[in-house]
This record gives structure tokens, C-alpha cells and sequence, in this order.
């Protein structure tokens, strides 16, 4: 079988890892896998998919209002299908799934659409998605998934559209807890104090990520814990504006700005506590790793993070107010019982919830309805 995933810019993000990590399930079945890259540049990821054994082709879409570019880029799209005798077309790109399930449907071929997130429209495009959904679906014979309760909920609710749920995965093989005497390596080799509160954030800077909700607690958190340090990995177009924040605030000696790191794990071992921010997610693969890795999480209580406690306590969520965050890091910090009680409980979820070995099957099956 014949895959082609078609998505945007080629990032260190969900989807991309995801099915990085899960090539090798996905070809002990028989698929042939290429990634088509949309944006500009095909982006810094393109060579793990090289490496998973992916081709990786190269196909900006044209942007704004060029119609004859895009009328071109459909031929060439229906084209491309035609030649490489794709089986399925999986559409991660949200901006014109319409327009490629519409090209599939043409071709012959087989899509899937995955909804990533939870965006509700405007009141004045409202129908128009609605419609967009309604004939990829029951025109071009398009399937649509979600990736967590969130998101199959707002499609369900919102857009009365029902969707497959098949849950976001991590990679067992990567994020497991921390070895006997590993974290004490690891800080040794990072230059962190053994004493030191670590904290981490994994994600792009981005406003809906908000980064900045964590800068602004440690002036509160370094009044009891004076040694922090904020592990920040990520890279984005608010970064710069985060630097200065924290030197605005005086905290700058405390973040240390990793960028975008293939080694996760090993921050993530190294830290005390995981912190997640974000204004909405569709489901966070990066709380997910962390959770894999035993490292307990507080989280803002939006659409997507509150998933993680929908069946028992397995973080601390909390209002969206950094005052709280500073005070619930250093309430969590002081009381190991209940950061191992959260621990525990989230590890048990990932691996029942979240386990790619049980959640490819499923997509699989997909892409052969």
C-alpha cells in the first residue's frame, strides 16, 4: 500500500513525530511511505523522514488569491497521485483539505483527513465549514479522525460532523522513565545542580503555546526556590520576545533556551516538573512524552490538556493564571506524595491510551475502509 501524507512545513510537532516514530509499523505491514511537504521550505524535520525511510517531496502551495497557481498545483497534485499510483492520501493541513480530498476523489484514490485541533469558525464562514466537511465526507468519500476526546467532541458538538477517534501515540522506544542514577548523570552533564528545582516546557514559542505564563511565575517561584532553572525547548517567532521577558522580569539566569533538541527525553529526565500553558491543544504528544517519562505535569485547564484527567488524577490542572502556576509548582515540589501519585497515574494512562503500538493498528485499519 501507498501512503502519501501531505502537510506543511515539515516542523519538530505532533504529527510529525508521530509518524516518524511509527514508520517501521506502518512498513512491517506493507506501506510504502513519502511525505509531501506544502510551505515554502519543506522544513528542518525533512530528514528524520528521510531517515524513517519516507520520500520527502517538495510542493509549495501557492498562497493568497493566485487562482491560476492553484488550479495549477491541483493538476500537478491529481497528476503526482496519478503517476506514483497512490492507494491512500492522508491530508494533515487544515487551510485546503477540501480542495486536496476533492483532487483524491478525482484520482481514484483513497483520503484521510485528521483533525489536529479544536478551531472553532466565524460566524460568517460557519457553513461553509460546515459544507467543507459534509461533502468531503459523503461526495469525495473522505474519512475524518480526531486525535483526542477534545477534538472528536468539538467536531461532534460544533460541526455535527462524527468522526473516528483514534488517539495521538508517543514512541515507547524513546520516552521511558529515568534509569537508576540517570538523572543525576544527566544534571551533571546539563551543568544543572542536583538541588535545583528543574522545570520544562516542550513546544514552539508561539502565543497559543505561552511560554510567557511560565516566565512570569519564577519571580514568584525564585523567592522559595532561588536555585530554579526553566528548561525551554522550542523555537518559534515569539522567542526573542521571551528572552525578553525574562530579562525584563530578571529571571533571565534561570531559563535556559534549548531550541528545538532530538534528545528530549534526556531534558525531560532531568527535570522535576513539566508545565503546559497552551490557550487550547487538540492533545499534546510533548505531555504525553513527559508523562511517558514519569515526570509529573501542571496544566491550564483548556480544551485538550483537561483531557489528560478526564479518568482520574493524573496531573495537577489549574485555572489559566501564572500567579496559581507559581504557587502550585511550589506546592507539587514539596510534596512528593502526590507528584509520585500523579506520576504513576500518568504513566498507566499513556500506556492504556496513548502507546503507538496500539493506536497504528487502528489507522491502519483506516486506510483500508
Amino acid at each position: 500500500m501507498k501512503i502519501l501524507h501531505v502537510l506543511y512545513e515539515l516542523k519538530f510537532s505532533g504529527a510529525e513525530i508521530m509518524y516518524v516514530d511509527a514508520a517501521p509499523l506502518f512498513q512491517e505491514r506493507g506501506c510504502d511511505l513519502t511525505v509531501m511537504a506544502t510551505a515554502a521550505n519543506p522544513g528542518e524535520y525533512a530528514s528524520h523522514f528521510r531517515q524513517a525511510g519516507f520520500e520527502v517531496v517538495h510542493c509549495p502551495y501557492p498562497r493568497g488569491w493566485r487562482i491560476t497557481a492553484r488550479i495549477r498545483f491541483y493538476s500537478q497534485f491529481i497528476h503526482f497521485l496519478k503517476k506514483e499510483q497512490f492507494d491512500v492520501v492522508h491530508i494533515h493541513v487544515n487551510a485546503f483539505m477540501w480542495a486536496l480530498a476533492f483532487c483524491t476523489w478525482v484520482s481514484g484514490k483513497r483520503s484521510v483527513y485528521t483533525f489536529h485541533s479544536v478551531f472553532p469558525s466565524h460566524r460568517y464562514s460557519y457553513l461553509y465549514h460546515v459544507f467543507q466537511r459534509w461533502s468531503a465526507k459523503n461526495i469525495f468519500g473522505c474519512r475524518f479522525q480526531t486525535i483526542s476526546d477534545s477534538v472528536y467532541e468539538h467536531e461532534q458538538s460544533y460541526y455535527h460532523n462524527q468522526t473516528k477517534k483514534v488517539y495521538n501515540w508517543y514512541g515507547a522506544h524513546r520516552f521511558f522513565p529515568s534509569l537508576n542514577g540517570e538523572k543525576k548523570q544527566i544534571r551533571e552533564a546539563l551543568d544543572i545542580p542536583q538541588e535545583a528545582l528543574v522545570l520544562i516546557s516542550v513546544g514552539s514559542c508561539s502565543e497559543i503555546k505561552r511560554h510567557s505564563e511560565i516566565i512570569k511565575a519564577l519571580p514568584y517561584i525564585v523567592r522559595e526556590h532561588p536555585s530554579v532553572v526553566y528548561l525551554h525547548l522550542g523555537e518559534g517567532d515569539i522567542e526573542t520576545k521571551e528572552k525578553e521577558l525574562a530579562t525584563e522580569l530578571g529571571v533571565s539566569t534561570h531559563v535556559r533556551f534549548y531550541g528545538n533538541r532530538h534528545d528530549v527525553r534526556k531534558f525531560l529526565v532531568a527535570s522535576d516538573i513539566y508545565l503546559m500553558t497552551s490557550k487550547f491543544e487538540g492533545i499534546s504528544l510533548t505531555t504525553i512524552e513527559a508523562m511517558a517519562c514519569g515526570i509529573p505535569a501542571i496544566l491550564y485547564d483548556v480544551a485538550g490538556l483537561r483531557d489528560f484527567n478526564k479518568n482520574g488524577e493524573n496531573s495537577c490542572l489549574i485555572p489559566e493564571d501564572h500567579q496559581l502556576l507559581a504557587k502550585t509548582v511550589i506546592e507539587l515540589y514539596s510534596n512528593h506524595e502526590i507528584s509520585e501519585r500523579f506520576s504513576a497515574n500518568a504513566k498507566e494512562l499513556v500506556d492504556k491510551t496513548y502507546h503507538m503500538e496500539k493506536n497504528v493498528p487502528v489507522i491502519f485499519t483506516l486506510y483500508n475502509q
